[in-house]
């Protein structure tokens, strides 16, 4: 995939993300699909607009595919993500089922990244699913809903012993240690999760045992010799499709081994079925909905399977009840602890009471390689259990670099803790929050990063902040109301900030809910870009010369006072991708801290901004010097 391109703006982003689909619309043959010369999505996504495109566009081209062509799961699932990827397959982007109250609001948001492999340090790739993750949470808080945010480890495995063996430390010293970097990280990007979850505490192996037994009561474990080609760094035995020649892994690019164990096996087959029926009554349990097509084509009858929830070959893990020689598999144990994460420290460890505390999730963001594990085996494990599925599984794109997915295992990450200490917490929130779309995968580079934060923070905004509040400061003797300013509120019905900023709130809370972060940013943005046209038109520090008329003054002052309420509407829609940020224009405008906003501050409000007169102010975002960065 090509770096993404900085864009100049959103028109021309229009021009090229049209201009690109059109193209590759045209390239398109029937029954066979040819390597796009470039990316819409590298070229577009830095604002979304590829997908931004392909949604809103009425004369988008389906997709078709011959089966007859396509006939593995590995093709279709290939055909459909690149076609996803290149823009021309809509990706649809249909609102979140979320409990509300009978006036629509929000009542509850259970979100989860997934319980990250504790193997090494957190890297970027981890990092990214976290932001989205708190960037829904925030957005929930700002509704007055009540909020379950979890992230969190899996801890449990084969690898890990390993890792924690070349360490010359115990597999618990290790997690122990890697739990502490990513608490310090989440503090550092100010992430803000309810809860933390982990593996190895009692109550997570009590909830663990007690679906083992269910699953075992209801018919669905049984033991078989299996023979087959495991990856360690999967933590799964793989099938053809998933190996490149040689039996060597796509994801981690290693040989797998040949094993022959006596494991424990759960009746996937079973559920086969149900697993479809689910999927095509509920279209939007997978998102986006390319990848439910995806699952489908996992879920055709020939490609029917049980799977190995045991493991003989290392003992760090957690017992399987009634045979030690044998542990549970890291997968069957992981997943679980969504439900463990649930129980407060009064609570007994049980499935029911992990129902009484707000089971299902509402929201699982997984990256894409995990998608058979969430989409497949957790639901059938669930149902075995008679428990309910979650509503959602998000399921983003991959992070590269050079062309590769960014991991540990491949050694071709960036590091987010430099990144945040260098660039801050709102930047790296920002750009990997709102500059990749979401679903689709992004590429990093150090230039790319830094001149979309210059151009959209610290220029479009940061910016503007500066300009409103140094002629305010230098002008106005007292805190003033711009309706103290005219004989009617009424004059400003038509005034093109405040129909922006009016108008903006919907459009992003419905794409907060649509979990299209981008189009919410920039949506948010487009206030701001809205008040730095119309600072240009109306030239207030031209009108606030001493040798100006009081009319003129007048007019300058009142302008700038209704940009500064539309830059705070923007602060308070912007504040679940960028709090610092938001908190910092709160406080120049002397206003309440970032702890005491609403979606309720979202509405127009004529009311005095006291910190709009004081000293001469300081930048609020400043820009970024590119040079020391290019080519890196």
């Amino acid at each position: 995939m090509q770096p993404l391109q900085t864009l100049p703006g959103p028109a021309t982003g229009w021009r090229l993300a049209r201009a690109g689909a059109v193209k590759r619309q045209r390239s398109w043959k029937t029954k066979t699909f040819e390597p796009p010369k470039y990316s819409l999505a590298a070229g577009a996504s830095c604002l979304g607009y590829a997908h931004v495109f392909a949604w809103r566009s009425s004369k988008s081209r389906a997709l078709r595919i011959d089966s007859r062509v396509l006939a593995t799961a590995t093709g279709v699932a290939t055909a459909v993500e690149e076609a996803v990827e290149e823009g021309t397959v809509a990706v649809k982007r249909p609102q979140l089922r979320l409990q509300r109250d009978d006036a629509g609001n929000i009542q509850k948001l259970t979100v989860t990244t997934p319980l990250f492999y504790a193997n090494g340090s957190p890297h970027m790739g981890s990092a990214y699913p976290a932001i989205a993750a708190d960037v829904m949470a925030r957005y929930g808080k700002l509704q007055q809903a009540e909020v379950h945010y979890v992230t969190g480890m899996d801890e449990h495995g084969e690898k890990i012993a390993q890792t924690a063996a070349d360490a010359e430390k115990t597999p618990q010293e290790l997690v122990d240690g890697i739990a502490e970097e990513f608490q310090d990280l989440w503090e550092l990007l100010d992430v803000q999760p309810d809860h933390f979850a982990r593996t190895t505490p009692d109550k997570h192996k009590e909830i663990v045992h007690e679906m083992w037994q269910r699953c075992l009561d209801n018919g669905d474990i049984y033991k078989k010799d299996y023979t087959g080609w495991y990856c360690v760094g999967c933590e799964a035995y793989l099938d053809d499709d998933e190996m490149l020649e040689g039996h060597v892994c796509k994801i981690h690019q290693k040989e797998c081994t040949l094993r022959s164990e006596e494991n424990y096996f759960f009746r996937l087959s079973k559920y086969w079925d149900d697993l479809r029926k689910h999927l095509e009554e509920n279209p939007d349990f997978i998102l986006p909905s390319s990848r439910r097509s995806q699952v489908l084509v996992w879920l055709e009858e020939d490609n029917k399977r049980d799977f190995s929830i045991s493991r003989a070959s290392t003992s760090w893990g957690i017992p399987v009840p009634g045979d030690d020689s044998q542990v549970i598999y890291v997968w069957f144990d992981a997943l679980l602890g969504y439900l463990s994460s649930l129980l407060r420290p009064e609570d007994p460890a049980t499935l029911d009471t992990v129902l009484e505390r707000g089971w299902p999730a509402d929201v699982h963001v997984i990256g894409k390689d995990i998608m058979r594990f969430h989409t497949m085996y957790w639901p059938a494990m669930l149902m075995s259990a008679k428990l309910p599925l979650p509503k959602h599984i998000c399921t983003h794109g991959f992070l590269t670099k050079d062309g590769m997915k960014m991991g540990k295992s491949l050694g071709n990450v960036v590091e987010p803790v430099p990144l945040v200490k260098e660039f801050g917490a709102d930047a790296v929130r920002f750009f990997f929050g709102s500059c990749l779309s979401f679903g689709l995968d992004g590429d990093f580079s150090y230039e790319t990063f830094i001149k979309r934060v210059n151009s959209s923070l610290a220029n479009e905004l940061g910016n503007l902040v500066h300009r409103i509040l140094t002629l305010l400061r230098k002008n106005l003797p007292e805190p003033t109301s711009p309706t103290d300013l005219v004989e009617s509120p009424s004059e400003f019905d038509d005034h093109p900030v405040r129909v922006a900023a009016t108008k903006a709130p919907a459009t992003v809370a419905t794409c907060y809910e649509q979990v299209d972060i981008p189009k919410a940013v920039a949506t948010a943005l487009e206030i701001a870009s809205v008040a730095n046209v119309r600072m240009n038109e109306v030239e207030p520090w031209a009108k606030l010369k001493k040798t100006t008329s009081a009319e003129d003054k007048n007019l300058a002052i009142r302008e700038l006072l209704v940009m500064a309420e539309g830059v705070r509407i923007c602060a308070v829609l912007l504040s679940p991708v960028t709090p610092g940020l938001s908190a910092n224009i709160f406080a120049e405008f002397g206003l309440e801290p970032e702890g005491q906003l609403s979606w309720e501050r979202t509405k127009w409000s004529w009311d005095v901004m006291p910190g709009l007169v004081g000293p001469k102010p300081k930048p609020l975002f400043q820009r970024i010097d590119l040079e020391p960065w290019q080519g890196k």
